[in-house]
Protein backbone atom coordinates (compact mmCIF):
# COMPACT_ATOMS: atom_id res chain seq x y z
CA UNK A 1 0.00 0.00 0.00
CA UNK A 2 1.88 3.07 1.26
CA UNK A 3 5.48 2.45 2.27
CA UNK A 4 5.94 2.92 5.97
CA UNK A 5 2.24 3.54 6.74
CA UNK A 6 2.31 1.01 9.51
CA UNK A 7 4.51 -1.60 11.11
CA UNK A 8 4.71 -5.12 9.78
CA UNK A 9 3.18 -6.37 13.03
CA UNK A 10 0.06 -4.34 12.34
CA UNK A 11 -0.17 -5.69 8.81
CA UNK A 12 0.04 -9.26 10.10
CA UNK A 13 -2.66 -8.59 12.71
CA UNK A 14 -4.90 -7.10 10.03
CA UNK A 15 -4.28 -10.10 7.77
CA UNK A 16 -5.13 -12.56 10.53
CA UNK A 17 -8.22 -10.56 11.50
CA UNK A 18 -9.37 -10.57 7.87
CA UNK A 19 -8.91 -14.32 7.57
CA UNK A 20 -10.68 -14.90 10.89
CA UNK A 21 -13.58 -12.68 9.88
CA UNK A 22 -14.10 -14.83 6.80
CA UNK A 23 -13.40 -18.31 8.20
CA UNK A 24 -14.93 -18.26 11.70
CA UNK A 25 -18.49 -17.25 10.69
CA UNK A 26 -18.42 -19.83 7.91
CA UNK A 27 -17.33 -22.58 10.32
CA UNK A 28 -19.99 -21.57 12.83
CA UNK A 29 -22.59 -21.58 10.05
CA UNK A 30 -21.57 -25.05 8.89
CA UNK A 31 -21.85 -26.32 12.46
CA UNK A 32 -25.28 -24.71 12.88
CA UNK A 33 -26.47 -26.14 9.53
CA UNK A 34 -25.56 -29.64 10.64
CA UNK A 35 -28.42 -29.45 13.19
CA UNK A 36 -30.97 -28.52 10.50
CA UNK A 37 -31.16 -31.59 8.25
CA UNK A 38 -34.20 -32.70 6.26
CA UNK A 39 -36.12 -35.19 8.37
CA UNK A 40 -34.91 -33.65 11.64
CA UNK A 41 -36.33 -30.20 11.01
CA UNK A 42 -39.64 -29.38 9.34
CA UNK A 43 -38.25 -26.28 7.62
CA UNK A 44 -34.66 -27.37 7.06
CA UNK A 45 -34.09 -25.48 3.79
CA UNK A 46 -35.52 -22.26 5.20
CA UNK A 47 -33.40 -22.48 8.34
CA UNK A 48 -30.25 -23.27 6.35
CA UNK A 49 -30.90 -20.23 4.15
CA UNK A 50 -31.40 -18.10 7.27
CA UNK A 51 -28.07 -19.38 8.62
CA UNK A 52 -26.41 -18.49 5.29
CA UNK A 53 -27.75 -14.94 5.58
CA UNK A 54 -26.46 -14.68 9.14
CA UNK A 55 -23.02 -15.94 8.05
CA UNK A 56 -22.86 -13.39 5.22
CA UNK A 57 -23.96 -10.59 7.56
CA UNK A 58 -21.49 -11.61 10.24
CA UNK A 59 -18.64 -11.79 7.74
CA UNK A 60 -19.46 -8.38 6.30
CA UNK A 61 -19.69 -6.86 9.79
CA UNK A 62 -16.35 -8.35 10.78
CA UNK A 63 -14.72 -7.16 7.54
CA UNK A 64 -16.11 -3.67 8.14
CA UNK A 65 -14.54 -3.67 11.62
CA UNK A 66 -11.19 -4.79 10.20
CA UNK A 67 -11.41 -2.04 7.56
CA UNK A 68 -12.16 0.58 10.23
CA UNK A 69 -9.22 -0.67 12.29
CA UNK A 70 -6.95 -0.42 9.23
CA UNK A 71 -8.14 3.12 8.57
CA UNK A 72 -7.47 4.01 12.21
CA UNK A 73 -3.95 2.57 11.99
CA UNK A 74 -3.30 4.55 8.82
CA UNK A 75 -4.60 7.78 10.38
CA UNK A 76 -2.42 7.24 13.45
CA UNK A 77 0.64 6.62 11.28
CA UNK A 78 -0.06 9.76 9.24
CA UNK A 79 -0.57 11.86 12.37
CA UNK A 80 2.71 10.66 13.86
CA UNK A 81 4.58 11.62 10.72
CA UNK A 82 8.12 10.65 9.86
CA UNK A 83 10.63 10.11 12.62
CA UNK A 84 12.94 13.03 13.15
CA UNK A 85 15.80 12.98 15.63
CA UNK A 86 16.65 16.31 17.16
CA UNK A 87 20.02 17.60 18.25
CA UNK A 88 21.38 16.49 21.58
CA UNK A 89 20.95 18.78 24.55
CA UNK A 90 23.72 21.41 24.64
CA UNK A 91 25.13 20.58 28.10
CA UNK A 92 24.88 16.85 27.62
CA UNK A 93 23.53 16.08 31.13
CA UNK A 94 20.17 17.78 30.81
CA UNK A 95 21.29 20.95 32.60
CA UNK A 96 20.00 24.16 31.07
CA UNK A 97 22.48 26.70 29.70
CA UNK A 98 22.86 29.68 32.08
CA UNK A 99 22.24 33.12 30.63
CA UNK A 100 24.57 35.11 32.93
Amino acid sequence: MWPGWSSSRTRWWLLWATLASLVLPWLAGQLAKSFHQPGLDDQAERNQMLIDFLVIGGSLSALAMVLLCAIGCWITAVMHGPRRDGDSFPCGQGQPVHDD
